[in-house]
């Protein structure tokens, strides 16, 4: 089977015109493994002549495919109406603001040719030089760092992946599928991205330019990422294993973790009461008092940053 018939790829854009044109450049260059691929753009009605650049890659590019919604559904939905919309065997999601280095491809196209894996790694800097499975689905977070196996993305599997867009990751429903399933996930030696822009968790990224009468439930409306994610591993069936991804997310065990994912953004997201008792309903009772000591070491930095104006 050829890389052309086994694999196709998304891309779900909203607004970001110069950074799209640089990634679709990358995308469709010479050099690129993946320019005959069957590319499918999802334009969330953008309104800054993201349109018109699309319809000029439309024109030149045959196997460009591109949807203009004629409404925006949010960011997150947006993602998920990829997975919704693949039929080849294997699908890569893509960001608009991506940049690839492909001196790594041929170990990617080399495991598609053995039809052994349900997820291909494409991105490996959380992984700290580990195959250790908690950071392998951090790792999976950042949406284009897996290749997927379509034959997962069933009607349960879509469903999981809407109601998890109030959790900031609907992807997580097909990570957790494939796990739950024992799929063979594949890790390269290198990677295939030499820049990443990664910003997750805020409430730009969950509305994507949406109206603003748009619904959304306070609790995402107030989310840090870190919860969604924590609410995202839910789907993983085996509760030692939920605990154990926990545990281990980071380098310094699920203490550390909390301490750096909440420390730059404790103002906003650390103090909230709707993000505390999200993460308190999803921990064990060793992980709620490591969480309770991570606010309190987190409330005593604030006040001294408060009181010292820095």
């Amino acid at each position: 089977m050829s890389l052309q018939t086994q694999l196709e790829l998304f891309l779900p854009t909203y607004n970001r015109k110069q950074c799209l044109a640089h990634t679709l450049a990358q995308l469709t260059a010479p050099e690129s493994p993946v320019r005959n691929c069957r590319i499918t753009i999802l334009n969330n009605a953008s309104t800054d002549g993201t349109k018109e650049l699309l319809q000029e890659y439309a024109a030149r590019f045959a196997n460009i495919n591109v949807i203009h919604h004629p409404k925006n559904i949010g960011g997150n939905a947006n993602i998920a109406r990829c997975f919704e919309l693949a039929t080849a065997p294997f699908m890569w999601a893509v960001c608009d603001d991506d940049s690839f280095t492909w001196q790594h491809w041929h170990e990617i196209e080399n495991a598609l040719e053995t039809d052994q894996y349900d997820i291909l790694l494409t991105r490996k800097h959380d992984l700290r030089g580990t195959s250790d499975i908690a950071k392998i689905i951090r790792q999976l977070t950042f949406l284009p760092a897996g290749i997927y196996r379509t034959r997962y993305i069933t009607g349960a599997v879509l469903m999981n992946m809407y109601n998890n867009v109030a959790n900031l990751f609907p992807h997580m429903a097909l990570i957790c599928e494939i796990i739950n399933k024992k799929g063979a996930i594949f890790l390269p030696q290198g990677e295939l991205f030499d820049k990443t822009a990664i910003a997750v968790g805020d409430l730009d990224n969950y509305l994507k330019g949406a109206e603003d009468n748009t619904y959304t439930p306070q609790a995402a409306r107030e989310m840090f990422w870190v919860v969604g994610f924590f609410n995202s591993l839910q789907l993983l069936q085996d509760e030692k294993l939920r605990t154990y991804v926990k545990n281990n997310l980071g380098r310094h065990g699920f203490f550390g973790y909390l301490m750096g994912a909440f420390r730059l953004n404790y103002t906003r997201y650390g103090s909230s009461q709707i993000n505390v008792r999200l993460m308190i309903n999803n921990m064990n009772l060793w992980q709620r008092f490591q969480f309770f000591w991570v606010r309190v070491f987190l409330q005593i930095i604030n006040f001294f940053r408060k009181k010292n104006n820095f």
